[in-house]
């Protein structure tokens, strides 16, 4: 008995699973570039410059308004960026981040320890600077100190020889009269000398740490109507002004500013530029991560906010 051969099968119309591209389950990625992303983030962070390129307007806005969230929300998205945690608009990642992260974090790096240093160097030069005015001041002390001691050592050796010469001329009764003439004479210039260099020991004596926070004070107010406490928090933030506590009191101590009015300007430009509503306006300054503003300086705001 013969063996027949196999019968040939037709398989043409058999279905078969598609294998799966390379890279199909890869993320997708934008048109936005992570260079360009990266570089605006640091160098205009603070400006919200970066949130504008990727197409985030409403919290670009505000990271604009709130200066990079006084640079702590500037610093954080750097971080993001460089991080690779960074998405556009649509939720999509930045173009050429894996070919040039590692550039990024090396020149990141390089310029955030010469800032170290170089900080360093500054606060270093401002110390020595305070104490050289030590001595100026107590130079400037002495011989205002010395001066009347020596006039008044002067004064009376002249006027003994004249009260002993006119009794041997004249009358014992004149004598008398004459030293009562001269001694409010002798007093005047010690009364008056001592109290200009006491004005001149008041101005000195304010250090230029303190005048320079006041002047950045001024300038926060008038140009950017902050509040009391945001202008605080600007003046001694490391990532703002970094001056020191007592010259940031100083600075709100002395700073000539309408807080009212301040709130009032405030409010308008989140009326104008935002249209937000009253309520919400009121929050946004009084809150802890906005403005600032007390609860009477926000009231005042909306009272006023149409007139």
């Amino acid at each position: 008995m013969t063996q027949q051969p196999p019968v040939p099968v037709d398989n043409s119309n058999q279905w078969i699973p598609a294998q799966p591209a390379y890279g199909q389950n890869q993320p997708l990625v934008g048109q936005k570039s992570f260079v360009a992303t990266w570089l605006l983030s640091w160098l205009l962070g603070g400006l919200g410059v970066d949130r504008f390129y990727l197409g985030k307007i409403g919290t670009g806005i505000l990271k604009l308004i709130t200066f990079g969230g006084f640079g702590i929300w500037s610093l954080v998205d750097l971080i993001i960026t460089l991080a690779g945690g960074q998405k556009d608009k649509q939720g999509l990642r930045l173009q050429g981040y894996d070919q040039h992260k590692k550039v990024a974090w090396i020149v990141t790096g390089i310029f955030f320890v010469f800032g170290l240093i170089f900080g360093g160097i500054s606060a270093g030069s401002a110390s020595n600077a305070t104490n050289d005015n030590a001595p100026i001041v107590s130079e400037e002390e002495a011989p205002a100190e010395e001066a009347p001691a020596a006039e008044a050592i002067e004064e009376p050796v002249d006027a003994e020889p004249a009260v002993e010469e006119e009794p041997a001329e004249e009358p014992a009764e004149e004598p008398a009269e004459e030293p009562a003439a001269q001694e409010p004479v002798e007093e005047e210039p010690v009364v008056e000398e001592p109290a200009a260099p006491a004005e001149e020991e008041d101005d000195s004596s304010v250090p230029a740490e303190y005048n320079s926070a006041l002047t950045k004070a001024e300038t926060y107010s008038d140009m950017m109507h902050m509040s009391k406490q945001g202008i605080y928090d600007q003046l001694t933030s490391e990532y703002g002004e970094d001056f020191s506590a007592d010259a940031a009191q100083y600075a709100i101590d002395n700073v000539q500013a309408d807080w009212n009015q301040n709130a009032l300007e405030k409010a308008r430009i989140y009326q104008d530029d935002m249209a937000m509503s009253p309520n919400a306006i009121h929050d946004q300054l009084t809150s802890e991560y906005g403005e600032q503003f007390t609860q009477s300086e926000a009231d005042y705001a909306i009272e006023n906010l149409n007139n």
